[in-house]
């Protein structure tokens, strides 16, 4: 918010005259909004918005043209006709993980030719193994994560993809009425 107030007590922001002139203006549908316990601000009607940022379900995730077949959990590299899974180990020009921890957790895409690539945040992959917490991953030749040799950290250190988390031990992901199936993947930190 465009804060005419020098003060940043959650008070002050919701009292604030730029939160009216924004709800007359239409940007805010007319609503309570109300300071909670602790931090917690909450906001009673209805948010009309062209952006929203960190209200994705687990990571962020650019749309991108599919050049081939779609699989959740693969890396893909970046080519002039679109996305395609990686065919080569520690391949440059890989552009993320696609992700259906976005893709389902927010909605889905009518057009199939775009594939949503998570570019940061925790996605579920496929890797050749399990790691230690931490570990650098870079992709593997058939588009699964893979550990970084010394050499390739050493050498290529941007073509680290993600860092290892855990496995996810059960079947399915999300909330009751949206799961994903887990199929075996693992949980990593998109670098």
């Amino acid at each position: 918010m465009n804060s005419s107030s020098s003060s940043s007590k959650l008070s002050d922001f919701i009292t604030n005259p730029d939160i009216t002139n924004l709800m007359a203006q239409g940007t805010i549908n007319s609503g309570t909004l109300t300071a909670g316990s602790g931090s917690d601000v909450g906001f009673t009607g209805s948010i009309t918005a062209t952006k929203v940022w960190n209200a994705v379900w687990n990571d962020i995730a650019d749309f991108q043209l599919l050049l081939g077949e779609l699989d959740y959990g693969k890396c893909y590299v970046d080519t002039a006709d679109g996305a395609k899974i990686c065919s080569e180990r520690c391949q440059m020009g890989v552009i993320g993980i696609a992700s259906d921890t976005f893709g389902y957790g927010v909605g889905t895409r009518e057009d199939q030719r775009q594939v949503p690539i998570g570019v940061c945040g925790w996605v579920l992959a496929y890797l050749d193994k399990e790691y230690t917490c931490g570990t650098p991953l870079t992709n593997d030749e058939n588009g699964n994560l893979t550990e970084m040799t010394l050499e390739e950290k050493r050498d290529y250190p941007e073509r680290i993809v993600a860092l290892y988390k855990k496995p996810e031990y059960d079947k399915s992901f999300g909330p009751e009425d949206n799961k994903i199936e887990v199929k075996g993947r693992h949980w990593v930190k998109i670098k």
